[in-house]
């Protein structure tokens, strides 16, 4: 398994390196003045960073005022490393390789049942195959990350609803599989970290994502807060409804079966009696401006305003990013939602519909991985949004 090297181990290291890999350029004289670091320890550090592959020279930047020799700039050595990351749903699987600044290598989606039987198997594959395709580089893999929708503590999965990941130790099996770091991570703090990592501007940030289930991520003064056993965010099993539907947490009412994507559709099918109806049937009604419809999705945008206004007054973010398929495809109940909040005490907060849609918590990933990779707290991205989200 792959070992840390020296030179990145000390804090001051880990200062420089920090500032390089969050800029897309920068020179030795301006990471001094943003370190406080004198400018001989941050050249002596910076000799090291490129001796042991972590960071090279692209050539001269611009001139200061005050003129004189234009200053070398420096960036993340990206194609020294690669993170694979991996998002697991019960009826999919999706993958996702970067280099060291997340620039996309490969990006895929594979419609197939998940299971305890399955999962070890399907990851291992993959990643063997993009082993074989890299090719031989510095840092090989520094990590694969794994985004579970359910709660995850100390690298183990103690609770997924919708099927068994619980029943087996994944870590340890792929560890023992791959011989590379391996991280589980719930899905909904994944996607904060993602959000977090593509936002410069706010500290304090809650992904609110609403898939097969419902959970939110929370980033607390720039920190992922994960709560004393990993249930921070598990906004989806609190209750909506007393001695309403029952849910696989062991409650009743939970927010999770009246807004998420599975349980709006079941409404969707109880409402025209036909079982067989799909998330896509559902869209071309709403479209269509069925009233029973229109009062269904209605409905839901008044359940989830409750959840989203539960988890703010909780938290007491400055942005909250909506992750949703129903969303991205009525993305006019942002504005409704963000009416209801402008008539409450949390009018200052912000709600967007995230831009990184179902590829949030792979880059969340992505950002685990580099974290535990380089020892940094955090990853900032300055990728064109365009180019993450083509393929």
């Amino acid at each position: 398994m792959f070992k840390m090297k020296n030179s990145i181990r000390e804090n001051n290291s880990l200062l420089v390196l920090s500032e390089i890999i969050n800029r897309p350029e920068v020179s030795r004289a301006m990471i001094s003045e943003l370190t406080g670091l004198n400018k001989a320890t941050v050249s002596e550090i910076v000799r090291r960073l490129i001796e042991d592959n972590y960071v090279i020279e692209i050539g001269p930047g611009k001139s200061t005022s005050a003129g004189g020799r234009r200053p070398i700039q420096l960036t993340v050595n990206k194609k020294a490393g690669v993170s694979i990351s991996f998002d697991v749903r019960y009826d999919r699987i999706s993958y996702l390789a970067t280099y060291l600044d997340g620039e996309k290598l490969e990006y895929t989606v594979e419609e197939k049942e998940m299971n305890k039987d399955n999962i070890v198997e399907t990851i291992t594959d993959i990643v063997n195959t993009a082993k074989g395709e890299i090719g031989d580089i510095p840092f090989g893999i520094i990590g694969v990350t794994v985004s579970i929708h359910g709660i995850v503590h100390d690298n183990k999965i103690e609770f997924t609803p919708y099927f068994n990941l619980n029943e087996i130790d994944l870590g340890s099996k792929l560890e023992e599989a791959l011989d590379l770091p391996i991280h589980l991570e719930n899905e909904a703090n994944l996607s904060a970290l993602a959000e977090s990592a593509f936002d410069n501007e706010h500290q304090n940030i809650i992904s609110f994502s609403a898939h097969t289930g419902i959970g939110a991520g929370i980033i607390l003064d720039g920190k992922l807060y994960r709560g004393h056993k990993g249930r921070s965010g598990e906004v989806g099993h609190t209750v909506l409804y007393p001695n309403g539907k029952a849910c696989p947490c062991g409650n009743q009412g939970c927010l999770e079966q009246y807004c998420s994507t599975k349980a709006i559709v079941k409404r969707y099918q109880d409402l025209r009696g036909n079982s067989s109806l799909t998330f896509d049937d559902l869209i071309e009604s709403y479209h269509q401006k069925e009233s029973s419809t229109l009062n269904l999705i209605l409905q839901f945008a008044k359940d989830f305003g409750i959840g989203l206004m539960n988890v703010i007054g909780n938290y007491d973010p400055e942005v909250v990013y909506i992750n949703s398929e129903l969303l991205e495809e009525i993305p006019e109940l942002i504005s409704l939602l963000n009416h209801y909040l402008s008539m409450t005490i949390y009018k200052h907060v912000v709600i967007k519909q995230s831009l990184l849609g179902k590829r949030a918590s792979l880059y969340g990933a992505t950002v685990l991985n580099l974290q535990e990779f380089l020892h940094v707290d955090n990853v900032e991205f300055s990728l064109n949004m365009e180019k993450v989200l083509e393929g």
